[in-house]
C-alpha cells in the first residue's frame, strides 16, 4: 500500500499543483507576464492549496465513492471488527473471540487488536489486490504483547496476517502465523 499509494498521491498532487498554478494565474491576469515575484506568489499560493487539498485527501477525501475504482483501488476497511481466530499452538487447537480496531488513511493502515489475554498493534500493513482476478487482501505483521500474568506461557512474539475482504459480506477471512510456530485461520465480521 505504502510505495503504490505514496506514488499516486505525489502525481495527484503534482498535476493538481499544475491545474491550480495555471488557474490562479489566469484569475489573476498574470498570464504571459514572466516576472519573478509574480510567479513565486502564484506558486506559494497554489503550494497552500495543493498542501490543504493533500491533507484532506490523505484523511477523509479518500474515502468518497467518486474516488473509488480508479483513484482508490482498496476499500475502507477502517472501524471495528469482531470476530474468532481458531489456532494451533504447541499441538493443540483453540479457539479465541477477538476484537479488530482498523485506523487507515490513504497512505496507511493501522490494525489494532484485542483478545481476552494480549493485544497487537501492526509494525506495518498493506493490500494486496488484484482485479482481474477479484482478490483483495490485507496483509500486515504485527507484535502480539500478552498480559504479564500469562507470560509464562505466552511470550511477547511477532506474527503476520493475510486477510481476504469479502465486500459483500463485510467479512475479513484468512490465516496468521508466528515466530513462535502458531498458526490459525481468522474469521471477522464489521460491526455496523
Amino acid at each position: 500500500m505504502g510505495n503504490y499509494n505514496f506514488k499516486r498521491f505525489i502525481q495527484i498532487l503534482g498535476g493538481t499543483f499544475v491545474a491550480t498554478f495555471i488557474i490562479i494565474g489566469l484569475l489573476r491576469g498574470h498570464y504571459g507576464q514572466i516576472y519573478i515575484n509574480v510567479l513565486w506568489e502564484d506558486f506559494g499560493t497554489s503550494l497552500s492549496i495543493v498542501s490543504i487539498i493533500g491533507f484532506c485527501l490523505n484523511k477523509w477525501m479518500w474515502k468518497w465513492s467518486i474516488f473509488h475504482g480508479w483513484l482508490v483501488p482498496f476499500p475502507c476497511l477502517e472501524g471495528e471488527w469482531e470476530g474468532d481466530i481458531f489456532y494451533n499452538w504447541n499441538g493443540t487447537d483453540k479457539e479465541k473471540k477477538i476484537k479488530i480496531k482498523i485506523k487507515q488513511s490513504f497512505l496507511q493502515i493501522q490494525v489494532l487488536i484485542e483478545t481476552n489475554e494480549s493485544y497487537s498493534n501492526s509494525i506495518c500493513a498493506s493490500f494486496d489486490f488484484d482485479e482481474m482476478r477479484g482478490h483483495r487482501e490485507l496483509i500486515y505483521s504485527y507484535i502480539n504483547v500478552p498480559d504479564v500474568t500469562i507470560r509464562e506461557r505466552s511470550q511477547i512474539h511477532y506474527g503476520t496476517a493475510r486477510l481476504r475482504y469479502k465486500e459483500k459480506d463485510k467479512t475479513l477471512e484468512g490465516t496468521y502465523w508466528t515466530d513462535r510456530k502458531s498458526v490459525g485461520d481468522i474469521i471477522l465480521t464489521k460491526l455496523q
